[in-house]
């Protein structure tokens, strides 16, 4: 046999013959077609693998390319040989030219990638990184530590953590394959998990709260066109009775809207397809009293309640969600260990949801009224509350049998 012993590694070309060769009992062979192999003794182990060939001197080249996969010194040069090979790119302008090669997201994508571009690119500043080839794991996963809810300069829910991990390692497999890095720095970063995401239904306290607060944010308006509180309030009665997400509240058509009844399209994503969905709401007098009496602006299209239409739905979006966010300023919620809590159109939706869940509506009806794509992702977000609503029709149920006269000693349910 052939052999370049390196160590204690042997591998080398033989010949698997053909039952009807006339040379089938000489593995050592050369000249015949039949199948080439190559015996492989490593670490005190035997194995036999196909050269895929039937050419002895490409047996050999298969031979001598499984030698150097194991050899440390050609592995070193190797890797010197890609540590050079990657380029020189700043991590600026890699950011650029990534979210440039993208052509086939949906606008609300690129707004997601370019918030990501400006997160990589502020951390890569804090720390003094220029270029891609600079950035280390240990770097990456220091970074991805420090994400958390409780940041008061940049929080980050759980959801948005996940998210933004995900176009992290995007980045960077696409550095690994444009040859600015040997290697992704961010392969090894851990997911983050979201199985403790929080919803954060308002108290109809909060929510009356909330309706008062646009009236003072017209007050501290400076100019007409700033005074907004009446559009705020029929948004939000949208949304704490619908359940809609904001976007698709503002984008809504006055056609949507025939007596009670509401007919919304929802964008949504599936394999990062953009799909337009139709649904309808029956909606309480009051709401639609907030919708009728809506006062034409200038700023809006005639056909719309929340639109101009003069710009995109995402940039209408983000339009109201500041102003949304400015009524932070007239508000003084808390959350349940008693510090601030930051009011998000989000937390509509939920109020929507768990109330509900405790009127007694099953999840899976609930699910629908969502437009959830499964019942799994309703549960995650809103199984406690089921659990509350089932505690809920105990509690009644035992009150109603102590009017009975009934008694329950050891209930956890019973009520003094």
């Amino acid at each position: 046999m052939t052999e370049e012993p390196l160590a204690s590694l042997t591998i080398a070309v033989f010949t698997r013959h053909s039952v009807n060769c006339t040379k089938r009992n000489d593995p050592q062979w050369k000249r015949c077609k039949c199948r080439k192999s190559l015996y492989i003794r490593e670490g005190g182990k035997t194995r036999y693998m196909s050269a895929k060939t039937r050419s002895w001197d490409e047996a050999e080249r298969v031979a001598r390319a499984e030698r150097d996969k194991r050899d440390p010194v050609k592995l070193a040069l190797q890797q010197i040989s890609a540590k050079r090979k990657a380029q020189t790119k700043p991590i600026g302008a890699a950011l650029d030219q990534w979210l440039a090669g993208m052509k086939t997201q949906t606008p609300t994508s690129i707004a997601a990638y370019k918030g990501t571009v400006r997160r990589i690119k502020r951390w890569a500043d804090s720390i003094g990184v220029v270029n891609v080839r600079d950035v280390t794991p240990g770097m990456l996963d220091e970074w991805r530590s420090s994400w958390s809810p409780e940041d008061p300069a940049d929080p980050l829910a759980l959801t948005t953590q996940a998210a933004l991990l995900i176009r992290v390692r995007s980045f960077f497999a696409w550095c690994e394959g444009m040859d600015f890095v040997a290697k992704s720095p961010a392969k090894l970063l851990k997911a983050v998990t979201t199985n403790d995401s929080r919803t954060w239904p308002l108290t109809p306290a909060q929510f009356d709260e909330l309706l008062a607060a646009t009236e003072r944010f017209d007050v501290d308006a400076r100019y007409e066109s700033a005074r907004v509180g009446q559009w705020l309030r029929a948004i939000f009665l949208v949304q704490r009775w619908t359940g809609l997400r904001v976007g698709d509240v503002v984008s809504l058509p006055k056609s949507a809207l025939h007596g009670n009844r509401l007919t919304a399209s929802i964008q949504k994503k599936r394999n990062r397809k953009p799909l337009q969905s139709r649904v309808e709401f029956v909606l309480p007098d009051h709401v639609v009293q907030a919708l009728r009496s809506l006062p034409r602006r200038d700023e809006e299209h005639a056909d719309h309640f929340f639109w101009s239409r003069a710009c995109s739905e995402l940039v209408n979006t983000n339009k109201w969600v500041r102003k949304i966010d400015r009524l932070n300023a007239f508000l003084d919620f808390k959350d349940e260990q008693g510090r601030p809590l930051e009011f998000r159109s989000h937390m509509l939706r939920d109020t929507f949801a768990v109330e509900m869940l405790l009127a007694g509506v099953p999840i899976e009806h609930v699910s629908r009224l969502l437009t959830h794509e499964s019942v799994a992702t309703t549960e995650r977000y809103y199984a406690k509350w089921t659990a509350r609503r089932k505690q809920h029709l105990e509690e009644m149920a035992v009150a109603a049998m102590q009017r009975m006269g009934a008694s329950f000693r050891n209930s956890a349910a019973s009520i003094a």
